[in-house]
């Protein structure tokens, strides 16, 4: 699936504090490190990484950076391990029975395909894995039928990489000949619409989608986008705002984006104070989303009475922010505000 396609320039998120740079080559401890990938081979970002060890009762949790690579120092004490990956949009995966040697590196990747979120096997309690036996069984009986969309859908995304949105458009309408019970193709039809300014046939496709997975936490940020474009501002926050909703239990990050998003159309729409508060709750789910701290600065700074905190978030983009241009700008506001 798409990574969320974003209202402004995409943001880098920060990396979780356990992310080890670099391992000596002399230290005699080992770790675990790896690679997560989507279906396209493109790197995934802030994906979940949890580790566990299995003999004891101990688990540690990180994320990818934006190459999609992790890496935990595991220190000196031996054991047996297990890697799980999660990340909105796509099917859970985990590799288990790792045992890295001393002053090893166990490389443990990760290629993800669209999906949902669901427990795994070992999550599960008895009557669950009974129950994911018997839709397994459902599933095989069909399994020729989706193979058959599966390949139209795999030269749609192909032909959608190279940029010919109205050939992948007729091979995922080919896709949902044979299977219309899948939101992954819905979800690239609509992006393929999107690209094509077709936003009407977007807007349709996505709310397909969503029928099929209603939870989907990148589907409704990404119809909150087409609806924006439209026009269709009250509709857009709606879908922003029920993305957040979800997106606050399972994927912080992900809520923190769609408040940002709902944040900028507020602003755009004049609703300046709502605006305000919707990058402060961005800011929440993810204290290290500088461009919230930007934006919300410039709303802030509408108004004497709450010039001093525009001041304190445009420090704090100066502190974290990664554009130059607007670092400069950030700094002359201040300037202008009477801060130091």
């Amino acid at each position: 699936m798409n990574s969320i396609r974003k209202l402004l320039v995409p943001v880098s998120m920060a990396i979780g504090l356990l992310w080890i740079l670099a391992i000596p080559a002399a230290a005699q401890n080992h770790a675990i490190a790896g690679k997560v990938t989507d279906e396209k081979g493109q790197p995934v970002a802030d994906a979940q990484i949890t580790i566990q060890q299995t003999d004891v009762v101990r688990s540690i949790t990180t994320k990818t950076n934006k190459k999609g690579e992790y890496q935990y120092l595991l220190g000196m004490q031996a054991g047996m391990y297990r890697v799980v990956v999660r990340k909105a949009g796509y099917e859970p995966q985990y590799q288990e029975h790792i045992r890295p040697s001393l002053g090893e590196t166990a490389q443990v990747d990760f290629k993800l395909e669209p999906g949902k979120d669901h427990k795994l096997p070992f999550e599960m309690t008895a009557a669950e894995q009974e129950q994911l036996k018997a839709e397994n069984a459902q599933i095989g009986k069909t399994k020729q039928f989706s193979a058959e969309a599966k390949a139209h859908f795999e030269q749609g995304v192909q032909l959608s990489n190279q940029e010919k949105y109205a050939e992948a458009v007729d091979e995922f309408n080919k896709a949902l000949e044979k299977d219309a019970k899948q939101f992954a193709i819905f979800d690239h039809l609509a992006d393929a619409y999107s690209k094509m300014g077709k936003n009407d046939e977007a807007l349709a496709a996505y709310e397909k989608a969503i029928a099929l997975d209603p939870n989907n936490v990148e589907l409704l940020t990404n119809m909150g986008i087409v609806l924006n474009k439209m026009g269709k501002v009250p509709e857009s926050q709606e879908a922003f705002k029920k993305a957040a909703a979800l997106g606050a239990a399972s994927n912080p990050a992900s809520a923190a984006q769609s408040f940002y998003n709902l944040g900028v159309t507020m602003f755009n729409s004049n609703h300046v104070d709502d605006a305000v508060d919707s990058f402060k709750k961005a800011i929440a789910a993810d204290p290290t989303f500088a461009e919230a701290y930007f934006q919300m600065g410039i709303c802030l700074s509408a108004k004497t009475e709450t010039m001093p905190a525009a001041i304190e978030a445009m420090k704090k983009y100066i502190e974290i922010g990664k554009k130059p241009d607007q670092i400069e700008v950030a700094k002359q506001m201040i300037t202008a505000m009477g801060g130091k």
